[in-house]
């Protein structure tokens, strides 16, 4: 990977011209698959990645999903914020989900089409897609 990535967190906002890539509830799985997958594919534009877990930043969270141009989010995560938050999440342009319960998946469909199963199609999809 040729670019350079920044790594923002609540309550932290970074504003440049960069990619900017908004990850909710990352477990860490997802976190590893991340780092090999960019380690070993040739990204050369520069990236920001937000990252929101649990904090309950939530005007950090609505500053990042309108600063972002895609957005992953695992329903399986979610917390109080995001739980009461998900299908506003899941109705923005660019969001991707991943869901395991076939009731919840059955429901977002309707609303978002975007289900993965694995986080690398997510990036395959935006950064190497476009």
């Amino acid at each position: 990977m040729d670019g350079k990535i920044t790594l923002i967190t609540p309550p932290d906002i970074f504003e440049n011209d960069s990619t900017s890539i908004l990850f909710l509830h990352l477990n860490d799985d997802d976190q590893t698959a991340i780092s090999k997958w960019l380690s070993k594919n040739d990204i050369k534009q520069n990236l920001n990645l937000y990252v929101y877990t649990d904090e309950p930043e939530v005007d950090w969270l609505f500053y990042a999903m309108s600063r972002c141009e895609y957005k992953y989010i695992d329903i399986d995560g979610l917390n109080s914020v995001t739980n009461v938050l998900s299908s506003y999440i899941l109705s923005k342009n660019n969001v991707y989900y991943r869901a395991t319960d076939p009731a919840l998946i059955d429901i977002y469909k309707h609303i978002n089409l975007n289900r993965i199963d694995q986080i690398e199609t997510f990036l395959e999809s935006i950064l190497i897609g476009n």
